[in-house]
């Protein structure tokens, strides 16, 4: 008889990833896993030569300069600061750490699905909460959340802003739901779009991280600072969180290419800035394309993406209007893992690619 796997990995589900190549396609429009379009600046690639010369020796165990330069650009205490192979692994680790057979994870109903995976894969169960659809606006509802908790509840992961939705919790919304929370309860606020959110309510968390010792704030590399492939992302922690992690987190977890990438990017504030800018008008002018020329559903976003629902009397739903585009080269994410099987989601790209997108939807879409 063959090895088994524990029975409570039975039904894990698979985390969907978007296409990335068409064959037969010259033109490929990458708007399916939420990347940035524009390359490496040559100062990143520079750092990268160079790490590539200690690619002989295991790296730093601490990432002591790196930390110290997150810490200048978010004012955190760089002694709260872990770092992981993207926060894909502190996600994992932190639901190792603190969830196991018997307990259970709070997550949106539409939320992230790697936290569902995780948590199945520490052998937890996920308590999926409704979200808020007042004003038809789909998001995180606090008050949804903490109707689901139980002596059993040991961890809720909130993303926010919120993938695939895009839409956010706002601040005193945020430190409300905190307090409300038992102190045994460790709040993850993943931030992956943080760095790309406008609104003035928004708050990443920090404070709560500083002011309690049951909150983690994650980052990553991955989106406004366009180092997907590298695979970093960072935790910021309360002492008894990362004294923890220091435990469960393996040493040698990033590479000399990854952190010098990533401390390149961080010294260069004001080119991040301008593409948060920049992807928020071409953002916010292709929602109102999509909106008031094709009639689209089409949530307001805080982030490099939009989750765009065709109208009911379009001659394509969204399985086969993504088809239908991967086959014109424009990329875009299925959302039926999502439970959101009549939407579709679509990074925000440069105008010209916005552009191409725009015209191949209208084209396909147009009675």
């Amino acid at each position: 008889m063959p090895p088994f796997a524990h029975p409570h990995l039975k039904d894990l589900p698979l985390l969907p990833i978007g296409a990335t190549d068409v064959a037969g396609v010259d033109r490929i429009v990458p708007l399916a896993n939420n990347e940035i379009s524009d390359p490496p600046a040559q100062s990143v690639r520079d750092a990268v030569a160079k790490a590539v010369d200690r690619a002989n020796f295991y790296p730093e165990v601490d990432y002591g300069p790196l930390r110290a330069a997150i810490a200048e650009r978010y004012g955190v205490d760089p002694d709260c600061i872990a770092l992981g192979n993207g926060s894909s692994e502190l996600i994992a680790v932190l639901a190792q750490s603190y969830c196991g057979h018997g307990d259970e994870v709070i997550i949106g109903k539409h939320g992230y699905l790697n936290f569902a995976i995780c948590t199945q894969l520490a052998g937890g169960t996920v308590v999926y909460s409704e979200p808020d659809a007042t004003g038809n606006l789909l998001r995180f509802d606090p008050q949804a959340a903490l109707a689901k908790v139980t002596d059993r509840t040991r961890i809720v992961f909130l993303d926010n802003p919120s993938n695939p939705l895009g839409t956010y919790v706002g601040k005193a919304a945020l430190a409300a739901f905190r307090s409300a929370l038992r102190e045994d309860i460790l709040l993850v606020l993943d931030g992956a779009y943080a760095d790309y959110a406008e609104a003035e309510d928004f708050d990443p968390g920090d404070d709560l991280v500083r002011t309690t010792e049951n909150t983690v704030v994650l980052r990553t590399f991955s989106k406004i600072y366009g180092l997907a492939g590298l695979r970093i992302g960072w935790a910021h922690a309360p002492a008894n969180v990362m004294e923890i992690l220091r435990r469960t987190m393996r040493p040698g977890n990033l590479s000399h290419v990854t952190t010098a990438a990533a401390q390149a990017v961080l010294a260069e504030p004001d080119a991040i800035a301008r593409r948060k800018k920049s992807n928020a008008g071409i953002r916010d002018a292709f929602a109102a394309r999509l909106q008031d020329r094709l009639g689209f559903r089409v949530l307001p976003s805080q982030t490099n993406f939009l989750l765009a629902t065709p109208p009911p009397h379009a001659p394509l739903g969204a399985a086969d209007l993504l088809a239908a585009l991967e086959k014109k080269g424009v990329l875009v994410r299925s959302m039926k893992p999502y439970g959101l099987g009549d939407s579709v989601r679509i990074s925000i790209g440069t105008e010209e690619e916005m552009q191409i997108a725009y015209d191949a939807i209208e084209a396909l879409e147009t009675p």
